[in-house]
């Protein structure tokens, strides 16, 4: 195997929604196209960044572009997982330990486009690339190819949509097939937020069907009876209630809330997990581990996290990875994780699932086509006019 070419742009997301902390205006992302070649002929792998981070262009041009093409010799008498760690060793060739910043997303975005073109070659989807050379056969819950789903929404928007549309799109996701929906909080008054909590859970008909999303939102002291309010409900989990390195105060939240708590979106490699696992006071099999496989370097680095989460006595149905872009749909399958997030919408590239993909009764049934599926989602397929 040989590296052909590799190329990035960095595109803008042109969206109008927000959380609790950030607007999604100026947000962009890169896409990335690697082409290989094997013995089977010549393939081209897409890389898409991952969703409330930036684009890569810069440390991408600069660095790890130039030493992937510098890449020769590659040994393919191996695991599709040695190949492309193999791999992912060069690129991070003389880069010091700790400080990720931009580079586990970069790294990451890299990666992709080249599972993408490795499974390709192999004429796999990239879900049955990963179950038969790194999935756990015990951990599987659903038949090969499935993965319980959830639509993640719920925003708020420049238009200020009312409660009653809120309500609308919870409808809409269950109707669509979706295990449970997910919705921010934190943006507007406790009481403005209570009052769409409360529509959303009416419109699903189950609080164990909301979930709700802080972004970090409740820092203070003064904030733990609101979330003790919320704690009241019944949700299916809240997700990042504080700054996600603050694992004295991630810890006190687990001290007194009984609603699971969902995290790790915001930490970026092997041992920030376990720092988080060590510190963060999180209960096994009872909160849920996020962490986005893009931005954390990619396949490679989680499937080391995956270790080492296993070895602290966590199941991998306790990872939901955030983020709905196609290389967390294929993992959450191929390595029998806990579900996979979708943007719900019917725009943009992270919402919904790829044209190959059935989602009914809360799972996505993943197709067979070869690769990440990119190619099968024209909202996303679109950001790669002119390096294609």
């Amino acid at each position: 195997m040989r590296i052909i070419s590799a190329q990035e742009q960095t595109v803008s997301l042109n969206s109008d929604i927000k959380n609790a902390k950030i607007s999604f205006n100026e947000m962009t992302a890169s896409a990335v196209v690697v082409e290989i070649e094997t013995y089977r002929g010549r393939f081209k792998g897409l890389g898409f960044s991952s969703y409330g981070r930036y684009g890569h262009g810069g440390i991408l041009r600069e660095r790890f572009l130039p030493r992937l093409r510098n890449i020769t010799n590659i040994d393919t008498d191996a695991t599709s997982v040695q190949i492309i760690s193999n791999i992912w060793n060069k690129l991070m060739a003389d880069e010091k330990e700790g400080g990720h910043g931009e580079r586990s997303g970069a790294v990451g975005v890299v990666e992709t486009a080249l599972w993408d073109a490795l499974a390709k070659s192999e004429e796999l989807p990239l879900w049955a690339l990963l179950e038969r050379d790194a999935g756990c056969v015990d951990a599987k819950t659903f038949s090969s190819g499935q993965t319980a789903v959830y639509a993640s929404g719920g925003h708020y928007k420049s238009n200020n949509p009312s409660i009653k549309e809120l309500a609308t799109e919870i409808k809409q996701n269950m109707d669509m097939g979706y295990g449970w929906s997910k919705i921010k909080i934190g943006g507007v008054t406790p009481a403005k937020d209570m009052a769409r909590i409360e529509s959303a859970i009416k419109a699903a008909g189950d609080p164990g069907l909301i979930a709700v999303d802080a972004n970090c939102a409740y820092h203070s002291n003064s904030k733990k009876s609101l979330l003790n309010d919320i704690d009241q409900l019944g949700l299916r989990w809240i997700e990042e209630p504080v700054n996600p390195l603050d694992y004295q105060a991630l810890s006190d939240c687990a001290g007194f809330m009984s609603t699971p708590i969902a995290t790790g979106e915001n930490i970026f490699s092997r041992i920030d997990t376990v720092n988080l696992l060590h510190y963060g006071g999180l209960r096994a099999n009872t909160d849920r581990l996020q962490m986005d496989i893009v931005l954390s370097y990619g396949l490679t680095e989680y499937i080391r996290m995956i270790e080492d989460i296993e070895a602290f006595g966590w199941s991998r149905q306790s990872l939901i990875p955030h983020a709905g872009h196609q290389v967390a749909l294929h993992a959450a399958a191929g390595l029998g994780l806990g579900g996979h997030e979708v943007a719900s919408g019917s725009s943009g590239p992270f919402s919904g699932v790829s044209n190959d993909t059935k989602v009914e009764g809360g799972l996505a049934i993943l197709g067979s086509l070869p690769g990440i599926g990119i190619e099968n989602k024209p909202e996303l397929y679109k950001f790669f006019d002119g390096i294609l």
